[in-house]
């Protein structure tokens, strides 16, 4: 498999009243045709940032450093005009609220139909049976889905709909921000079938954004861990959660219910107000005094000096 996706050196920071904000610093990570990365961490570490850098949905004002090269293009130097080609038929995304993603006044199978018209997909009339086909496929009543707005359908419905408009201009990367989030257990179960049919037949990547380890553990081939805007380990899934190298991920790990919902001491810090050193060294049991003044490389896949 080869790299279809390199973010090299990312670093995001947000304008604040008192200065830049930090969101993510130095990532680097790739993905290959057929392969699924998930990023994992907790609410704020900066995994969604990444997604957006991705997409080129980042705020007006946003400083954004690095490379993010997809098909040997550096995506972060196109024009606009360049970018909206690219999304949708080329990097399609499953939003974290689905709800959101779909226009409320529009009916949802005009939302299907016109995004494979105006790609050049097919004519109007071939969109309106290829819709109708992938709403059936994924359980839906065609007829009547087609037929109504998004604040007609419930969540689980909305999130189906959605995976349908991305699949039906056949991307060569999904980025999924957080797509179990606010889902019942049955309609996780739907959607990580849905979710593992991207990667079928090695021409799809799927970059993950999660929270839920679990659903990580199920989905993708490599995890990412990120703490506080930085990527802290890296790995094959089954190696990282298995033997985690990183305290934060063992901590990661013992926080989960059937682990023992045993929680990591202390309080993630905020962007405004980062640790010298190592972010992770004011909750870590293992820090030591280099910990708390030098910033450790990533290194063998984990980000620390001793741990």
């Amino acid at each position: 498999m080869t790299d279809m996706l390199e973010i090299t050196d990312l670093s995001v920071s947000f304008p604040g009243s008192g200065g830049k904000i930090p969101a993510v610093r130095d990532v680097s990570l790739s993905l290959a045709h057929g392969e699924c990365l998930a990023i994992v961490g907790e609410s704020g570490c900066g995994k969604s940032v990444v997604a957006q850098s991705v997409m080129g949905l980042l705020p007006f004002g946003t400083e954004v450093l690095g490379r993010i090269s997809y098909q040997g293009q550096d995506l972060l130097h196109l024009a606009e005009r360049e970018l909206e080609s690219i999304r949708g038929q080329e990097i399609g995304m499953v939003f974290q609220s689905p709800e959101r993603a779909l226009n409320p006044v529009m009916k949802i199978g005009k939302q299907l139909v016109m995004p494979q018209v105006i790609h050049g997909l097919c004519s109007e009339t071939d969109a309106k049976l290829r819709a109708e086909g992938v709403l059936r496929g994924l359980g839906l009543d065609a007829g009547r889905v087609m037929d109504a707005y998004p604040w007609m359908c419930s969540g689980g419905m909305c999130q189906r709909i959605v995976f349908a408009a991305v699949s039906l201009l056949h991307p060569n990367l999904v980025i999924a921000d957080e797509p179990t989030k606010g889902l019942d257990a049955a309609n996780v179960t739907d959607l990580e079938a849905m979710l593992s049919t991207v990667t079928a037949g090695n021409r799809t990547g799927l970059l993950l954004i999660t929270h839920d380890m679990d659903v990580a553990s199920r989905l993708s081939n490599r995890i990412a861990v990120m703490y506080c805007g930085m990527i802290v380990e890296e790995g094959e899934t089954r190696e990282v959660l298995t033997s985690p190298k990183h305290p934060y991920t063992r901590g990661l790990l013992g926080s989960l219910p059937k682990n023992g919902f045993v929680p990591i001491p202390g309080i993630s810090p905020a962007l405004t107000d980062l640790p010298e050193g190592c972010v992770f060294h004011p909750r870590c049991p293992h820090a030591g005094e280099r910990c708390r003044t030098a910033v450790p490389d990533l290194k063998d896949g984990v980000r620390c000096h001793k741990c």
